[in-house]
């Protein structure tokens, strides 16, 4: 059987569709990069299935690929996705002429950790970032033209042993390209200054973030490890323009921290100046990682929005949960970029945690004063989740013995409570959190006052974030 043609599967599960908070849902990156290296082949026939825009249970994704009757099946899961990936994968298996399947996604952590692998319902497991090697094992299967089965035993030990892939040259992935159907689909839910009908495009500038943060795991994260590895200022402007050129008229920077690498953020504002782009742009960064000359550059290359992990108000609770080196300083740089933000009218969207271990019901309210201290233009609150993958998934693994850890949704009602408080009053916390927020005297007013004209063209997004009214 010769491999000619491949089906690329996000499968999806029901518990990030359950909750009541507010979400959107953004492209399955390695896949769609994936898809555009597959096009490369003359010989190949290729089709992408995200079912987390196109939702499908086991018997509707079996239908989907009966009808492709793909050689190669690509599935990617999470950890809440992983036990149908599981069961698809398993039921394609005993088809007659079944095809191969490759995984990757980072719910395969917690098949390794709690499942012994499952090895045997995949013919191979890709851990970490499997954009480059994908090629590399794909290349393999297809060598003199027929499936070499030799490859198996060599993924299977990387599986077992843990290994994570890399992206080292992340200037060599191809861009990908999204169907107008996909732009639709793929589409934020923060409010920027923008009047206009927003097309959403998303690219990843650097792989890997050097800090460590304890509760931060890959289910969260694009990419894995500490070590950096950018791209060039040229082939990200380049990409910005191929999207423009799809429709999309602002870009969001997926990376785990945009701001990590400030001489190539310097070199792309530098590039998107000189090129005179029009590119409207928002990115994730952290507060230590900025200064108030490199924020002025990237309002004038076109950054409206940037989204900025606060986390919480309380000094004791940032140094459990190893946010900086120098905690002491945290919340002192918070205020100075907040009020810089605000000077250079880029918006802001603060993250908060909160059911941190041992934290107090004290604690949260400091953490919400603080916010209200910063008056982000957005927030988001989260719940204190241990993901696989994370350091706080191996320190706590323990006490989620008797939990399923496919449950588990930093969104959701937490399974259980690390806190001084209990999950009930967890939940009574978030949604004080957000009526004391929201409603202030005014900033209601100004809000819809300055965003006016991007929810008269964005409906949608206006309906979708009023949906926060479900969490009070």
């Amino acid at each position: 059987m010769k491999l000619k043609s491949v089906f690329l599967l996000r499968v999806s599960s029901n518990v990030d569709k359950d909750v009541e908070h507010p979400q959107f849902f953004d492209p399955p990156y390695s896949l769609k990069y994936i898809e555009a290296g597959l096009k490369h082949y003359q010989d190949i026939h290729v089709y992408l299935l995200d079912c987390w825009i196109q939702p499908l249970n086991v018997s509707g994704m079996l239908h989907s690929v009966s009808k492709f009757h793909p050689d190669l099946v690509v599935i990617s899961a999470s950890s809440f996705d992983i036990d149908i990936s599981d069961e698809f994968a398993a039921a394609l298996k005993k088809q007659t002429d079944a095809p191969f399947v490759v995984a990757m996604g980072q719910g395969h952590y917690l098949n390794r950790d709690t499942h012994d692998g499952l090895w045997e319902t995949y013919d191979a497991v890709l851990l970490g970032e499997p954009e480059e090697e994908f090629f590399t094992l794909f290349d393999e299967m297809r060598k003199n033209g027929e499936p070499n089965l030799s490859w198996k035993e060599y993924y299977k030990k990387c599986y077992t042993k843990g290994r994570r892939f890399l992206v080292e040259d992340p200037d060599s992935l191809p861009f990908p390209t999204y169907s107008p159907e996909e732009l639709a689909k793929y589409r934020s839910i923060f409010p920027v200054q923008l009047p206009k009908r927003v097309v959403w495009g998303y690219l990843i500038a650097t792989r890997g973030c050097p800090h460590g943060c304890e509760f931060c795991s890959e289910v969260m994260r694009i990419s894995i490890g500490k070590r950096l590895r950018s791209r060039s200022a040229a082939s990200i402007a380049d990409e910005m323009e191929h999207l423009a050129r799809q429709g999309v008229n602002i870009c969001s920077f997926q990376d785990d921290s945009f701001s990590a690498n400030r001489s190539l953020v310097k070199s792309l504002c530098e590039e998107l100046i000189s090129r005179n782009s029009k590119m409207k742009w928002m990115a994730r960064v952290r507060v230590d990682e900025l200064k108030y000359d490199l924020l002025a550059l990237m309002g004038k290359a076109g950054c409206i929005m940037l989204g900025i992990g606060v986390e919480s108000g309380s000094l004791r609770i940032l140094k459990g949960m190893n946010k900086s080196r120098s905690p002491e300083n945290w919340h002192q740089l918070c205020r100075k970029i907040f009020g810089w933000t605000k000077e250079l009218r880029i918006g802001t969207n603060a993250y908060y945690v909160i059911g941190n271990p041992t934290e107090t019901k004290e604690e949260v309210e400091k953490t919400i004063n603080f916010a209200l201290e910063l008056n982000a233009d957005s927030i988001q609150v989260h719940f204190y989740t241990p993901y696989p993958g994370s350091a706080a998934w191996d320190k706590y693994k323990d006490q989620l013995a008797d939990q399923n850890p496919e449950k588990m949704y930093h969104y959701a009602a937490p399974l259980i409570s690390f806190a001084g408080v209990s999950n009930e009053e967890l939940l009574k916390l978030r949604s004080k959190f957000y009526l004391r927020y929201l409603f202030r005297p005014g900033f209601a007013v100004k809000h819809l006052m300055r965003h006016a004209s991007f929810y008269m063209h964005n409906l949608d997004i206006f309906w979708t974030l009023l949906g926060i009214r479900k969490v009070f």
